[in-house]
C-alpha cells in the first residue's frame, strides 16, 4: 500500500482547517476503514491505523504546530530540490545540430518580423511580471489574514509563495515568516534564513534595516551574541539615530556578554543631544552596579522606578543598592515589592532583608 506522508492528505482536509473539521473528516474515514467492519483485510486496517496517527497529531494544539513546521520546512526544501531539477533540465542540449540553410528576405519582410518579434518579447515579458506581482501580493495578504487568525501553518505557506513569485511583497513576507518562525515556534535558524532572503531582494536602505535588525534579534534567540551586535552595527551604519539598535547592543554587552563599559557607552548614546531615552536607566543601574558605583547605580534605577513603576527586576535592583549603603528598611520594603511580583530571587531574599 502507498506510504502517506501528509496527514492532511490522509484525512482529506485543508491545510487550514478547523479541529471541527479534523474531527469530522477522521469520524467519517474511521467508520470506513475501522476493523470490525473490514474483517480479515489487512489494507484497510492498516489505512485506519495511518487515520488514527494523523487524527492523534492533528488535533493536538502542540503536536500540530511541530508537524505543520516540519511539513513546511519539507515543503520548501523540496520547492528548492524541484527548481534546482528545473534549473538543470533548461541547460541541457535539447535539440540535434543540423547545418544552417540560407534564406533570403525582403527588406519589408525583414522590419515587418522585427516589430513582430520585439511585441512578441514584449508581451512574453510584461505579462508574467504583472502576474507575477500580483499573485505576490494576494498570497502574502493571504499569509497576513491566516496569522492574524493564528493559522500559522498557512500562514507561512502562503508567505513562501508571496516570496517564489518574486513580486513586490518579497521584505515584508521574509519579515512576517520571520517573526512566526521566531515567537511563534521558536525557530531562529529559519527566522535568520528569511532575513537573509529578504536582504538578497531589497534594494531599499530602510528595509536593509528592518531585516538586519531582526536578524540581530534572532542570532540574539539563538545566543549568538556576537553575531547579533554584528547585524545591528551593521544596521546603525545606515540608521545612525535608530534608537532602538544602540538599546539592543547595549543590552547584549550588559547581560549577555557582561561587557559593562561597552554597555554604558551605547546606552548614553540613548542620552546623547539632550534625548531621553528612559528604557536605559534600568541598564545603565544594573551596570554600575556590577562595576560597584554604587551612587550612579541608585541615580539610574530611583530615575526608572519612578518613570516606570511596577517592575521585579527593579526593585529587587533597588533593595540591594540600599542595603549596601545600610538602608535596610528600604532594602526589605523594595524587596518585598518584587517578591509580590513573583519574583523568585526576592521571595530568598526577604528573609535576609526583612529580619
Amino acid at each position: 500500500m502507498e506510504s502517506y506522508q501528509d496527514y492532511y492528505q490522509v484525512l482529506d482536509v485543508s491545510y487550514n482547517a478547523s479541529s471541527a473539521d479534523v474531527k469530522l473528516a477522521y469520524r467519517q474515514l474511521a467508520k470506513r476503514y475501522h476493523p470490525d467492519a473490514n474483517a480479515g483485510d489487512k489494507d484497510k486496517e492498516e489505512m485506519f491505523k495511518l487515520i488514527s496517527e494523523a487524527y492523534n497529531v492533528l488535533s493536538n494544539t502542540d503536536k500540530k504546530a511541530s508537524y505543520d513546521l516540519s511539513l513546511l520546512l519539507g515543503l520548501y526544501e523540496d520547492e528548492k530540490s524541484q527548481s534546482t531539477r528545473a534549473t538543470k533540465a533548461r541547460t541541457q542540449p535539447q535539440y540535434t545540430y543540423r547545418p544552417p540553410v540560407s534564406v533570403y528576405y525582403s527588406k519589408l519582410t525583414y522590419v515587418g518580423m522585427t516589430v513582430l518579434v520585439l511585441i512578441l518579447v514584449a508581451s512574453i515579458l510584461l505579462v508574467p511580471v504583472g502576474l507575477s506581482r500580483y499573485s505576490s501580493s494576494y498570497h502574502y495578504d493571504k499569509g497576513l489574514e491566516y496569522y492574524q487568525n493564528e493559522q500559522y501553518y498557512a500562514a507561512l505557506n502562503s508567505l513562501e509563495r508571496s516570496i517564489l513569485d518574486f513580486g513586490g511583497k518579497n521584505v515584508e513576507a521574509c519579515l512576517l515568516a520571520g517573526t512566526i518562525l521566531s515567537e511563534e515556534y521558536g525557530q531562529f535558524k529559519y527566522a535568520i534564513e528569511y532575513m537573509d532572503r529578504g536582504l538578497e531582494a531589497t534594494s531599499s536602505d530602510g528595509e536593509r534595516v528592518q531585516l538586519l535588525y531582526s536578524k540581530g534579534l534572532y542570532l540574539r534567540g539563538s545566543a549568538d551574541y556576537n553575531g547579533a551586535i554584528e547585524q545591528f552595527s551593521k544596521a546603525l551604519e545606515l540608521w545612525p539615530q535608530y534608537d532602538s539598535l544602540h538599546f539592543a547592543i547595549a543590552s547584549i554587552y550588559a547581560f549577555n556578554l557582561d561587557q559593562y563599559e561597552n554597555a554604558i557607552k551605547y546606552y548614553k548614546q540613548l542620552q546623547a543631544d539632550g534625548k531621553e531615552f528612559d528604557k536605559a536607566s534600568y541598564g545603565l543601574a544594573y551596570c554600575y552596579y556590577k562595576l560597584g558605583e554604587v551612587d550612579q547605580s541608585s541615580r539610574y534605577i530611583n530615575k526608572y522606578i519612578v518613570n516606570y513603576g511596577i517592575n521585579a527586576e527593579a526593585y529587587l535592583l533597588r533593595a540591594k543598592l540600599n542595603a549596601k549603603q545600610g538602608d535596610n528598611q528600604s532594602a526589605c520594603e523594595d524587596v518585598k515589592k518584587a517578591s509580590r511580583l513573583h519574583s523568585g530571587e526576592a521571595e530568598n531574599l526577604v528573609k535576609y532583608y526583612c529580619m
